[in-house]
């Protein structure tokens, strides 16, 4: 397992600070090419956008963790994403492909990591790669697999019953948890949630 957005033999063709004409305030992440241009989840997380930027990102996804970091995935190929905002994701979870979308020069990922205040930071050191140009396998940077945690911060007050309806649509991406990853069984359900409810049931299923 690898924290890594792509798999095989790759190649890192631009550095996170790294400056030139394309970039006005320096380079926000690290570029990725590779002959297999399946694009994977860098973490356990929810797709939080699905979105288009012509002038700069192109067809890129946005995938929030438990840090509240924000993992970007950007010039992806048009048509080839494979989730749906709000669905859960994981290391092995195959999210598109890269391409050569919005403002580039060429086929490639750029991917970028942002804290939780939204600001970038340099992925070299989650991703276990260093932050020099060159070509690299990923067999090379496994990293430990994640000792297993609940599913929610209150997790001990979701009833035993409810448990696996609760894995079920939340894996779904159906009923999410707040911004403090918090599921709340307790609370009353507003109208725009049940709202919000339907609709992703109907994208999923209608």
């Amino acid at each position: 397992m690898t924290n890594l957005p792509v798999t095989g033999k790759f190649s890192i063709t631009a550095t996170y600070g790294q400056d030139g004409a394309l970039w006005q305030n320096k380079h926000r992440g690290i570029d990725f090419a590779a002959e297999n241009r399946s694009v994977y989840a860098t973490c356990d997380g929810t797709v939080r956008v699905i979105a288009y930027d012509e002038g700069g990102w192109g067809r890129y996804i946005s995938i929030g963790d438990g840090d509240g970091r924000r993992h970007l995935f950007c010039h992806l190929e048009e048509g080839s994403v494979k989730v749906t905002e709000g669905q859960k994701v994981n290391r092995t979870t195959v999210i598109a492909k890269m391409g050569d979308t919005g403002n580039v020069t060429g086929v490639h990922l750029h991917f970028q990591l942002n804290d939780a205040d939204n600001n970038p930071t340099d992925p070299s050191g989650y991703l276990g790669v260093p932050n020099k140009k060159g070509s690299y396998y990923s067999e090379s940077f496994t990293v430990p697999e994640e000792e297993k945690v609940e599913k929610y911060n209150d997790d001990a007050s979701i009833a035993g019953w409810a448990k696996d309806a609760v894995k079920k649509v939340a894996d779904a991406g159906i009923m999410l948890g707040d911004e403090n990853n918090n599921f709340n069984p307790r609370a009353n359900l507003t109208r725009q949630e049940a709202a919000v409810i339907i609709e992703r049931l109907l994208e999923r299923w209608g």
